[in-house]
């Protein structure tokens, strides 16, 4: 799966917006500039990005990866003084993230 389409299969799955409104390359570029408004979202874009060391969107990423990018906002999300709107918006994130690369191994499986 590709940066792009993780992302992608996010966006539609979570009850929050890591895009903005815009597609990737352009979500991407306003986390890296700063710009994009949402905190969490650009955390997640970039520390996704930048754990499977990708150069572009249509780079490869990978599970192992991808959650040890995560790792420091997962940890903060569960911190006794975490604000429960984080915790919760991780908790699906990290359930959304697990199940989008259990679907790609199905996928993979039964072609």
């Amino acid at each position: 799966m590709t940066y792009a389409e993780l992302i992608e299969f996010l966006e539609n799955h979570v009850n929050f917006s890591l895009l903005q409104g815009k597609d990737v390359a352009a979500a991407l570029q306003a986390a890296e500039s700063g710009a994009l408004e949402d905190p969490v979202a650009r955390e997640v874009l970039l520390s996704i990005y930048r754990s499977n060391d990708c150069s572009a969107v249509n780079a490869e990423v990978n599970r192992a990866n991808s959650f040890s990018g995560l790792a420091p906002l997962r940890l903060r999300s569960q911190a006794d003084d975490a604000d429960a709107k984080l915790f919760r918006q991780v908790l699906q994130l990290s359930q959304t993230l697990d199940q989008a690369f259990d679907e790609e191994t199905l996928r993979s499986k039964t072609s």
